[in-house]
């Protein structure tokens, strides 16, 4: 037989083939456990860390809750004073009862009520409009006042009476140092109903007439009357369905040709006229 041409072949050494295998299989687990040790170890790590996180989260919310109810059950949470401001004409004293606020009420649960305070105060007391409560130095309590703007005075046999801005009238009284001349004075008015129907006249004139309004008489001879006392010192008298037209386009023109105050009539046309004793009185012209 011919020899075999052996010159591509590769001669390979069995033993270091074997010991290559061996020596894997010999290390390969070691590794496999060094990878599983290092995994525990982490997952260790991350549960410890996740425990430690959890029980503080504990302590903490435990020591809030130590720390409210201590606050509840110390005097510091008692509502220690109460104090009005925004009412200068409003007895503070009255507001405070009305809302019934003690000394053992918590402060906590007064700002939770405050929408109830709010109704109650607002629902006793017209001219106020709203109301706001805060808290100075932990538990002294600031009851904010807003007042409706007085659009006018109503004289009652007590004193006068603001009128508010939505019609209706305060619940105090003003005495006549401190009314504000700039608004106007309703005089002689017996029945509701009709002061609130010469407060609608008013409150269609326009503004440069309103500002020169003084005073308007509820005492007139026809429930259709109406009677203005300006402060120019003329009076005007009209009919409530035409007085508001009338004295917004004629009376500037008519009071400019006036050598003195006088009587403007408007029931009927438009013409002036003396004044006379009882209207000069009216006008505050006599004593």
């Amino acid at each position: 037989m011919r020899q075999l041409a052996n010159k591509n072949i590769t001669r390979k050494n069995p033993k270091k083939e074997i010991s290559g295998w061996l020596d894997y299989q010999h290390k390969s687990p070691n590794g496999r456990k060094k990878k599983v040790s290092a995994s525990l170890k982490k997952l260790q790590a991350e549960r410890r860390r996740a425990l430690l996180t959890r029980l503080g989260l504990i302590i903490f919310v435990s020591l809030g809750f130590i720390l409210v109810l201590g606050y509840f059950i110390s005097p510091i949470s008692n509502v220690k004073s109460v104090r009005v401001l925004g009412a200068s004409e409003i007895n503070s004293n009255q507001i405070v009862k009305v809302t019934g606020i003690t000394a053992q009420d918590k402060v906590i649960s007064t700002l939770f009520n405050k929408n109830k305070y709010n109704d109650k105060l607002k629902k006793y007391f017209p001219e106020v409009k709203s109301v706001g409560f805060h808290v100075r130095s932990m538990n002294n309590l600031v009851i904010q006042i807003k007042q409706r703007p007085a659009i006018g005075y109503v004289h009652e046999k007590d004193g006068y009476r603001q009128i508010l801005s939505d019609g209706k009238l305060s619940t105090h009284y003003v005495s006549t140092s401190k009314i504000d001349h700039s608004k106007p004075i309703f005089e002689g008015y017996s029945s509701h109903y009709q002061l609130i129907e010469d407060l609608k006249i008013y409150s269609h004139l326009s503004e440069s007439i309103k500002n020169k309004v003084k005073m308007i008489d509820g005492n007139t001879e026809r429930s259709t009357q109406i009677i203005l006392v300006m402060k120019d010192n003329n009076i005007v008298i009209g009919n409530v369905s035409t007085i508001i037209d009338k004295m917004n386009k004629y009376y500037i023109p008519i009071k400019e040709q006036l050598k003195k105050p006088s009587v403007i009539d408007f029931e009927i046309g438009a013409f002036s006229r003396e004044m006379t004793d009882k209207e000069k009185k009216l006008a505050g012209l006599t004593g």
